[in-house]
C-alpha cells in the first residue's frame, strides 16, 4: 500500500454557492476535480495567488511551463468564462539562493580580476583545494586525495554503472539523483581540466577557457572561505543581482505573451508587513523563539489546536530531504527546535547576510512566511485559487497554508480555517525522463529555446504545453512538437484558406448552398470545446475539437457554403485561439479573422495581385496550348505607367520581381513557343521570385487564380522533402551511370574527384566531394575520413593527368 493510500488529507470544505454544474476544476487539496463557485456572493470575482519566481538566474523551459499553463487557465476563466480575476504573483527577491549566487559570484569576479591578480602559486593552490573539496562533498566514492590527472580513471572504476545508465546502487534510487551525479561528474571532469592547464601553463589564467573549467568548482569553494566576512551591511550586491534577473524573467513572460499580474509583490517591500504576520501567530501561541533569535513555526501546537497540518502531501511530512530543501542551503541546525520538522518563520542575522530589523533582533524572513503575508495582505483571509509548480506543493505550501491559517484562526473561532479553497499545481517539464532543473543543469533557458535555429516559437511553445494538459507531468518529445506543430500548420492554413475565399463567388455561385453542415459541425464542435474547459481546463481536447471542425470543413465541396457561414466559424475559431492567447495581444471579440504570420503586407498587395494574374494567364495559356501575345505585355505596361504602383524601398523587392516577370513574358512573345517554355516561366516565378520573397502561389483546382499566401513553416519542410528525394534521385541515377561506365583506365581517369563518392553510401559532403556522413546521417569517424582523403588525392592526381592529356 502506497504512502498516499495510507495517509488521508483532511477534510475540504467547499465554498458557498457550489452547484456542481460548472466549472470543475481539479483541486490538489482533495487530489479529484472539485465543482468550482468563486467566494464573490455574485459570482464573478475571483480572487488568485501565484507563486513567482525566485529571481537569482535566467528562467528555463520549465519554468516556462508553469507560467504560461498558468496564464492559459488564467485566461480561459477570464475571457471564456467572464470572470473578473484579481491576480497576484510574487517575486522573491531575497532567498537562500539568491544570497549564495550573489555572494558567489561576486567573490569569484574579484578572485580572477586582472587587478587583484593573486601570485601563481595562490591561484593553483586554491583551484586545487577547491577541486579536493568539491570531489569530497560530491563524489564520496573518489578518494579525496586523487589527482586531476588521475580523476577520470577512478570516475569509470567507481561510477561505471551510473555512465552506462544503469542504477547508481542497488537502492531506490530518483532519475534525477541519477542526472544529479551525472552533472556532478561533469563539473568534477571539467575542473580537473582546468587544474591540469593551469599546472602546464600558468599563464592560462588569462583565458576563458579555465575560467569556464573551473568556475562551478572555485565558487562555492571561495564562498565557504570568504563568505562569512563578506560586508552585507549594504544590500546593493543582492538587490542588484535579484532586479537583473527579475526584469530578465518579465521580459521572458512578454516574449512569451505572459499576462502581466494584477499585482506584484516583493519580499523586501513588505518585510515589515511580514515581521507583524509572524508576532501576530507567534502570539496566537503557534510560534516560537529560539537562543540564536531564529523565530520557528510549531507544527505540535497548531496540530494540538484543532488544525491540519500538510494539507496537501500529508505524505510527506516525515520527508527530512524535503523539509531541508525548503529551509534553505544557509540555515544551519539548531538544537532549540522543538522538532525537527519545525520551520523558520525568522531567520535570525549571520555574517555575509543581508538582514532587517525585528523584533526579534536581526534577520530575514524564511521563504515560506513571504507568501503568507503577502498573499494575505493583498487578498485577505479567504482566497479563491492558489497556484505553483508541482515541486513546491511540501513543504512550501504546505507550511504556507500552516501559517496563514495560524494567523486567521481566532477570526473563524480556531481550527480548520480554510485559507485556500482550490490549489493548482502546474506539472514537471521532463527532459529525458528527469525534472528540468537548474540544480541539475540539464535546462534550457527560454530566451535561448526562443532565439536558437529551429527552436520552438512562443506559439508553438504554448500549443505544446495547451497538448500536454496543465497537471501532468510530460516531455517535450519529437513525437508532441510534430503534433503541435501539425496543429499549429493546420489551423494556419485554415484562415489563409478563407482569407483567400472570394466572397462574391461564394454567395452567389449556387442558389442550393448548404447551410446544415456548417451550422451543425460549428454547434457541435462549441458543444465538445465548451465541455472541455468546464472538465479543468482540458485544453487538449478543446483544440482538438478546433481541428476536427476544420477536417469537417476542409471536406465539404468548396463553393457549396455560404459565406457568412464560414465567416461565423472562422471569426470562431479566431476568437478561441486569441483567448488562448496564440496571437499576441488580439482578444476574443476581435472581428479580424485570422492569426499573425499569415498576412501578407499591405504595400505588398498590389504588386502581388498583378504578379499572380500574370503567372494566372501564363497558366491558362499553357493549358489552353496557346501563346503569349506581345500585345498582353504592352497592355500591362501602359497600364503601369497609367496608375504607376507605389514605390518605396519596401516594395523594391517586388518591383524587381514584377520587372522580371514582365521580361520573362516579352522574351517568350519573341520566341518559339511551347507548353513547356511558357510553364518554366510560370513555376520560375511560383517556385523561387516570389518564394524567396516569402510569398507563395497556391494554385486551387476550383478557382482559375492563384491564392496568395505566405511561405510557411509546412511549405518550407515540404519542398526541403521534395527536394531530397529529387537529390537522391539524381545520386541514385548518376551512381548507375558510373556502374555502367567502361572499366579502361582511361574512363576511370574521366571521373572528377568532386563526383568519385557522390552516391547512396553517403548522404552529406564537403566542398571538395569528401564525404562527412554516412547515408543513415551518420558522422564518419576519423579513420573513414582519412581513408576517403587518400583516395579522393589519388583520384584528383589521376584526373588531372588526363586533364593534361586532353590538353595537349
Amino acid at each position: 500500500m502506497s504512502a498516499q493510500a495510507r495517509v488521508q488529507q483532511p477534510p475540504w470544505q467547499p465554498p458557498p454557492n457550489t452547484d456542481g454544474k460548472s466549472i470543475h476544476i481539479y483541486n490538489s487539496l482533495t487530489r479529484s476535480k472539485t465543482p468550482f463557485a468563486p467566494l464573490d456572493p455574485q459570482g464573478r470575482k475571483v480572487t488568485w495567488y501565484v507563486c513567482g519566481p525566485t529571481v537569482y538566474d535566467d528562467a528555463h523551459v520549465g519554468h516556462a511551463r508553469n507560467y504560461v499553463s498558468t496564464d492559459i487557465i488564467r485566461r480561459i476563466m477570464r475571457d471564456y468564462f467572464k470572470f473578473d480575476v484579481n491576480f497576484v504573483m510574487n517575486v522573491t527577491d531575497v532567498d537562500d539562493k539568491i544570497i549564495i549566487r550573489a555572494r558567489q559570484h561576486h567573490l569569484f569576479d574579484e578572485f580572477i580580476d586582472p587587478k587583484r591578480r593573486r601570485d601563481t602559486k595562490t591561484i593553483q593552490d586554491t583551484s586545487s583545494a577547491a577541486f579536493a573539496t568539491y570531489l569530497a562533498k560530491n563524489l564520496k566514492s573518489i578518494p579525496n586525495d586523487v589527482s586531476p590527472e588521475e580523476l577520470s580513471r577512478h570516475i569509470e572504476k567507481q561510477y561505471e554503472d551510473v555512465l552506462n545508465g544503469n542504477a547508481l546502487s542497488r537502492g531506490k534510487i530518483s532519475k534525477d539523483d541519477e542526472d544529479r551525479t551525472k552533472m556532478r561528474i561533469k563539473t568534477a571532469l571539467a575542473a580537473a581540466d582546468g587544474v591540469r592547464l593551469l599546472k602546464v601553463d600558468p599563464t592560462a589564467m588569462e583565458e576563458g577557457a579555465y575560467v569556464e573549467k573551473v568556475k562551478d568548482v572555485l565558487m562555492p569553494y571561495l564562498d565557504s572561505l570568504y563568505g562569512s566576512t563578506f560586508d552585507a551591511s549594504d544590500h546593493t550586491i543582492f538587490t542588484t543581482w535579484a532586479k537583473k534577473y527579475e526584469d530578465r524573467f518579465m521580459e521572458d513572460m512578454k516574449a512569451l505573451n505572459v499576462l502581466e499580474p494584477d499585482v506584484v509583490t516583493r519580499v523586501t517591500e513588505y518585510v515589515e508587513k511580514i515581521t507583524a504576520f509572524i508576532a501576530q501567530i507567534e502570539q496566537r501561541g503557534f510560534a516560537y523563539k529560539t537562543s540564536d533569535n531564529s523565530v520557528y513555526f510549531d507544527i505540535k501546537a497548531f496540530e494540538e489546536g484543532n488544525n491540519s497540518y500538510a494539507r496537501l502531501e500529508p505524505w510527506s511530512r516525515n520527508n527530512m530531504d524535503l523539509q531541508a530543501d525548503g529551509e534553505g542551503a544557509l540555515t544551519k541546525k539548531t538544537s532549540d527546535k522543538r522538532s525537527d520538522a519545525d520551520f523558520a518563520l525568522w531567520k535570525s542575522s549571520k555574517e555575509g547576510e543581508p538582514s532587517w530589523q525585528s523584533p526579534w533582533g536581526l534577520g530575514r524572513p524564511g521563504w515560506h512566511i513571504e507568501c503568507s503575508a503577502m498573499a494575505s495582505h493583498e487578498l485577505g483571509d479567504r482566497m479563491d485559487i492558489h497556484s505553483g509548480g508541482i515541486d513546491l506543493a511540501f513543504p512550501h505550501h504546505d507550511n504556507e497554508l500552516a501559517q496563514s491559517e495560524a494567523y486567521w484562526c481566532d477570526k473563524h473561532h480556531g481550527g480548520q480555517h480554510q485559507w485556500v479553497n482550490y490549489f493548482m499545481h502546474m506539472g514537471h517539464l521532463d527532459v529525458q525522463g528527469a525534472k528540468m532543473s537548474k540544480s541539475l543543469k540539464n535546462f534550457v533557458t527560454i530566451r535561448h529555446e526562443l532565439s536558437r535555429e529551429g527552436g520552438l516559437s512562443p506559439r508553438s511553445m504554448r500549443i505544446l504545453f495547451m497538448l500536454g494538459g496543465w497537471k501532468e507531468r510530460f516531455e517535450v518529445t519529437e513525437g508532441l512538437k510534430k503534433e503541435a506543430s501539425a496543429w499549429e500548420d493546420k489551423v494556419n492554413n485554415f484562415f489563409i484558406k478563407v482569407l483567400g475565399t472570394d466572397e462574391t463567388r461564394a454567395v452567389n455561385g449556387h442558389s442550393d448552398m448548404s447551410e446544415a453542415p456548417i451550422q451543425t459541425y460549428l454547434a457541435e464542435a462549441k458543444e465538445k470545446f465548451h465541455n472541455a474547459l468546464t472538465d479543468s481546463f482540458n485544453t487538449s481536447l478543446a483544440i482538438q475539437a478546433i481541428s476536427e471542425l476544420i477536417t469537417k470543413y476542409n471536406s465539404l465541396e468548396a463553393g457549396t457554403i455560404r459565406f457568412e457561414h464560414t465567416k461565423e466559424m472562422a471569426l470562431w475559431v479566431t476568437r478561441m485561439v486569441n483567448m488562448f492567447g496564440l496571437n499576441g495581444t488580439a482578444t476574443i471579440d476581435s472581428e479580424i479573422i485570422g492569426w499573425s504570420g499569415i498576412d501578407i503586407p499591405a504595400y505588398a498587395m498590389p504588386y502581388l495581385t498583378l504578379i499572380s494574374n500574370i503567372r494566372d494567364g501564363l497558366r491558362k495559356q499553357a493549358q489552353q496550348k496557346g501563346a503569349i501575345k506581345v500585345e498582353d505585355v504592352t497592355d500591362i505596361r501602359q497600364k503601369l505607367r497609367d496608375s504607376p504602383l507605389p514605390d518605396t524601398t519596401e516594395t523594391a523587392p517586388y518591383q524587381k520581381v514584377l520587372d522580371s516577370a514582365l521580361g520573362s513574358v516579352t522574351e517568350l512573345t519573341a520566341s518559339e513557343q511551347s507548353t513547356a517554355s511558357i510553364m518554366e516561366v510560370a513555376d520560375r516565378i511560383r517556385d523561387e521570385d516570389l518564394w524567396n520573397l516569402g510569398v507563395y502561389l497556391e494554385d486551387r483546382a476550383d478557382s482559375p487564380t492563384a491564392r496568395i499566401r505566405p511561405v510557411t513553416k509546412e511549405l518550407r519542410e515540404a519542398k526541403e522533402a521534395q527536394q531530397a528525394k529529387k537529390a537522391k534521385k539524381s545520386i541514385a541515377d548518376r551512381s548507375k551511370n558510373l556502374a555502367a561506365a567502361p572499366t579502361a583506365k582511361d574512363d576511370k581517369r574521366m571521373i572528377s574527384p568532386q563526383e568519385l563518392f557522390k552516391n547512396e553510401e553517403y548522404s552529406a559532403w564537403n566542398e571538395d566531394g569528401i564525404p562527412t556522413k554516412d547515408k543513415d546521417g551518420n558522422e564518419l569517424t576519423n579513420s573513414k575520413t582519412k581513408k576517403l582523403k587518400k583516395q579522393w588525392e589519388h583520384q584528383k592526381r589521376l584526373h588531372d593527368q588526363w586533364q593534361s592529356q586532353q590538353q595537349t
